[in-house]
């Protein structure tokens, strides 16, 4: 394996006694925050004590920028884009680190090891890390669920190997699967397998599958569907079905989770449920404000009764993370974040 990937995923076990000291306001900048993180880094003495103590403290820097990342990178990226994040991060300090200060130096046998406190900016680091997620986890990371009917020559079968196709597909795209009544987003429909022909096929027996799907959105509205039909073969009539479903499941899979970005692209909405209203001039001010954060591009107000509102607010780009992100800035109503999910918001105003 790549020296670099073992590196970047030895790292917790090398930050072991490291703390992170969670974020502060940037010296140099007010509006931003920083990381205070304290990591330790060694190097072998080859070229004398000077040149040992400097790759020491460039170690030092490197993890404490990668202890960082690994709190707002997921294990299975970290993994998969190893060499990545390697490449493009943790290799360049300077552009992360705002400053950093030597708690420790000292030579331990053959090795120099530096002890060091370093203010990392979180807002540069989180923007990049963006840039390497999946797609899906930039539209918002929605849950995907499965609610495929299946049926064999008409009789309903159950399980269906139409959902575990499509399971297979949408978790291969970097989108998060989960169990019926905790989705964001629903892939509903229909598969029916129905026996085909036998003759020819030298004992193996032949099925057809016409499948029929949706993405609904949780509260509401159709993200995007599909139809399609596919064929299957094998040894015995319940076998062949199941191939036949799952071809026809995987085929139209592919097909709707390319709809289904598009859609998430064009059409983001995050519902924004507010309490703390003081009023509907207050609300009314509340919405002009909207008006000019430029990731948006409309709100509309759903609903207002008492201290409490809901807003539907439809981003140019991003979702609710970034929204979110958004709105605890806005300097006219700076909004405290009670809870964010993939498609909505729960905040109180000031």
């Amino acid at each position: 394996m790549n020296a670099k990937v073992l590196r970047l995923l030895a790292l917790p076990a090398a930050l072991c006694v490291c703390a992170c000291g969670g974020a502060r306001k940037s010296s140099l900048n007010p509006a931003y925050e920083v990381e205070k993180v304290e990591a330790e880094g060694s190097a072998p003495v080859v070229d004398g004590a000077d040149a040992a103590r400097k790759a020491a403290l460039g170690d030092a820097l490197r993890n404490a920028l990668a202890l960082v990342v690994g709190v707002y990178v997921s294990q299975e990226s970290m993994v998969s884009q190893a060499v990545l994040i390697d490449e493009t991060i943790t290799s360049q300090t300077e552009g992360y680190i705002e400053k950093y200060e030597t708690l420790k130096e000292w030579r331990d046998g053959d090795f120099y090891k530096v002890r060091v406190l370093a203010h990392v900016r979180k807002e540069d680091l989180t923007l990049k890390l963006r840039d390497l997620e999946p797609e899906p986890v930039k539209l918002g990371n929605p849950v995907i669920c499965f609610a495929v009917e299946e049926t064999h020559d008409g009789a309903l079968q159950k399980t269906s190997a139409a959902s575990t196709e499509l399971r297979s597909v949408f978790a291969g795209a970097g989108f998060l699967t989960g169990e019926t009544g905790n989705c964001d987003i629903t892939l509903t429909g229909s598969v029916d397998s129905a026996f085909n022909t036998r003759e020819g096929l030298g004992g193996f027996v032949s099925y057809r599958a016409t499948l029929s799907l949706s993405a609904e959105k949780q509260g509401g509205g159709t993200l995007a569907a599909v139809q399609d039909a596919a064929g299957g073969i094998d040894l015995n009539d319940a076998a062949a079905a199941r191939a036949a479903a799952a071809n026809a499941a995987k085929k139209a899979g592919l097909d709707l989770k390319e709809k289904l970005l598009k859609a998430l692209r064009e059409t983001t909405v995050v519902s924004l449920s507010l309490s703390g209203v003081n009023g509907m001039n207050q609300l009314s001010d509340y919405m002009k404000s909207l008006k000019n954060i430029p990731a948006i591009r409309a709100s509309w107000l759903r609903s207002y009764s008492g201290d409490s509102a809901r807003i539907d607010v439809g981003m140019r780009k991003g979702g609710a993370r970034e929204l979110s992100e958004l709105l605890q800035k806005n300097k006219s109503f700076p909004l405290k974040i009670v809870r964010s999910g993939s498609y909505d918001i729960e905040g109180q105003l000031p």
